[in-house]
């Protein structure tokens, strides 16, 4: 009954949920530090909507597609909309891969690129990250005649590390003109890099190259789920092709659009987000781990020779909810969201506690 490339697919597992955990443990008071959500919550309140639910949504009149195509001054038709980023990431691999292709990205990075991998019927291609970052001549060296798609998460999840301009250029340079790029932003505006690339700029001088961005983090709407893709007007309009009509409800097009001219709200998140990486930091410098410098809203901690496993267990059970990294191929680090001030103190206490432990 089943298509046989399924098989070797392992169902995606979501950091646990806050409700879940209440049942589980009887406990009242949670924190949740998994997914790398806003903890300013979301920029604009979707109870302000006056959206009429039962019309199918108008994507493409909605002037969301407009004020992006303004804010990051390209035209309307280089733009595609997804049910959050990771659906353009799907959308991609059912326009471009045929059988016998390749996708290439790197190994400890989003799960999603070897799941469009699978569903595809490609051959994933895993090159060998390095000092917790993407390796450009591991990529280089991996690229083939197959190569259909290349998946960069940059800053990368789960260990927030970047590559910069000239690296990504490398790349860009290298790669054949028949293979796609993706450069997957979903934490551009965190990043406080100087050298961090202007993919926007690139998009007009490389016509194979395509960048996704999300509303699930600095705009705090991942429940909405609203993603976006930047690429040449002939590359969206192929690929526009495979994206169902109504993709994204008329919800989350309406708060994306409000959420869009919080410019004070990306702000404040910006700069409680480096008050409280720097605290963390601080904070941690005193515990025996390495923490990759991070660029995004989250830390990628590596404890060693501690069960990262079973320390996210110890800390669910005192009501902080981190991530495991076991399912990246790293058993001994957790990664953690940097929250607010009283969010990050509760975390450090009860770290300490719990590789008492441990």
């Amino acid at each position: 009954m089943f298509n046989k490339k399924i098989d070797s697919i392992t169902p995606y597992t979501p950091g646990q949920s806050i409700e879940s955990i209440k049942q589980q443990f009887g406990l009242e008071n949670i924190i949740k530090l998994a997914s790398n959500e806003n903890p300013l919550g979301p920029a604009y309140d979707f109870r302000q909507c006056n959206t009429v639910v039962e019309h199918y949504p108008d994507y493409n009149s909605h002037p969301l597609i407009n004020s992006l195509a303004q804010k990051f001054n390209v035209n309307t038709t280089q733009i595609i909309l997804g049910n959050g980023s990771d659906e353009l990431l799907q959308i991609v691999g059912l326009a471009c891969i045929e059988p016998g292709n390749e996708i290439l990205s790197s190994d400890c990075t989003f799960s999603e690129y070897e799941f469009v991998a699978h569903i595809t019927g490609a051959r994933f291609i895993k090159a060998p990250i390095e000092n917790h970052t993407y390796s450009i001549k591991n990529m280089i060296n991996a690229i083939t005649p197959k190569t259909k798609i290349i998946f960069i998460a940059n800053p990368n999840n789960p260990t927030g590390t970047y590559l910069n301009e000239s690296e990504i250029l490398e790349l860009l340079e290298a790669a054949p003109k028949t293979t796609l790029v993706v450069l997957d932003e979903a934490y551009a505006e965190y990043v406080t890099a100087s050298d961090y690339p202007n993919s926007l700029k690139l998009i007009k001088k490389y016509p194979n190259l395509m960048i996704t961005r999300t509303f699930s983090k600095i705009y705090g709407l991942a429940n909405l789920r609203v993603g976006y893709g930047i690429a040449h007007q002939e590359l969206i309009s192929q690929i526009q092709k495979v994206r169902q009509p109504f993709n994204v409800n008329g919800i989350a097009l309406e708060c994306a659009y409000q959420a869009l001219k919080n410019n004070d709200f990306v702000q404040k998140s910006i700069e409680l987000n480096e008050t409280g990486k720097n605290y963390l930091l601080s904070e941690l410098s005193k515990i025996d781990c390495t923490i990759p410098t991070s660029q995004g809203n989250f830390l990628y901690i590596d404890f060693k020779s501690i069960d990262g496993v079973k320390l996210c267990q110890e800390l669910i059970q005192q009501g902080v909810i981190v991530r495991s990294m076991k399912s990246f191929g790293q058993n001994s680090a957790i990664r953690v969201t940097i929250g607010t001030q009283s969010q990050n103190e509760i975390f450090i206490k009860e770290l300490h506690e719990c590789l008492k432990k441990l």
